[in-house]
Formats: structure tokens, C-alpha cells, sequence
């Protein structure tokens, strides 16, 4: 059985994805799969993301985009992992006291905080 991962890259990703598959004779995908094509930008900004929705007050809408300062400088692939991400956390209920709040005037989803639960 096999399964299909979509996967958005940068410029620079797919520019060094392509650089190692002639490099090593690879197809895109397997240097995609084999080689570290960023740094832990991810992660870094997704556990920082956590923290901010966590410390938002109870019961204040707030939208991913607005706990970043240097959001508009964001690459455009990251900005949509974030929130495609933080939003199945949050639909999944693995990050308890935040909720969804429903979407605001130009379809951006927004959270907020309950604080009759723990945040962790």
C-alpha cells in the first residue's frame, strides 16, 4: 500500500530538492523524502504559535496571523502550514482551552480561549 503526501516547498526548498536529485540521481520525491530540505523553521514558529494561543484572553477571538508581528514577511508556504496545522489541532482537540470561534468578515478562521480549560 502506498499513500500520497502533498507537500508545499518554498522557492528555496524546491530549488535545493532539485539541485540534489541531479546531484545524486534521484527523483524529486525520494530527495524530498531522504534530505533535510529546510531548518526547523516549522516547528520553532508552530510551537511558538501554541504558546500565543494559549496566553490569548478567555473568550477573545484572535486569528493565527495576529500573533505574529512579522507575519506578512512569512513565506507563503509556512503561513498556510501554520494555520492548516493549528486548525487540525484545534479541530482534533489536542490542544485544550483553545476552540474555534467561526471566521471572521474575510473568511479567516479565528480561536479563542475558554477558560474554564486548562491550557497546556
Amino acid at each position: 500500500m502506498s499513500v500520497i503526501v502533498s507537500v508545499t516547498l518554498t522557492d528555496e526548498e524546491h530549488a535545493l530538492a532539485k539541485k540534489l536529485s541531479k546531484e545524486h540521481g534521484l527523483p524529486l520525491a525520494q530527495c524530498v523524502k531522504q534530505f533535510p530540505l529546510c531548518e526547523q523553521v516549522f516547528i520553532e514558529r508552530f510551537e511558538a504559535l501554541k504558546q500565543r494561543a494559549a496566553a490569548q484572553p478567555a473568550g477573545q477571538p484572535f486569528a493565527v496571523m495576529s500573533l505574529f508581528d512579522d507575519w506578512k514577511t512569512l513565506d507563503r508556504g509556512l503561513k498556510l502550514s501554520l494555520g492548516r496545522t493549528f486548525y487540525h489541532l484545534v479541530r482534533g482537540g489536542k490542544l485544550p482551552g483553545v476552540r474555534p470561534a467561526g471566521k471572521n468578515s474575510s473568511n479567516v478562521q479565528l480561536y479563542e480561549t475558554d477558560p474554564k480549560e486548562a491550557v497546556t
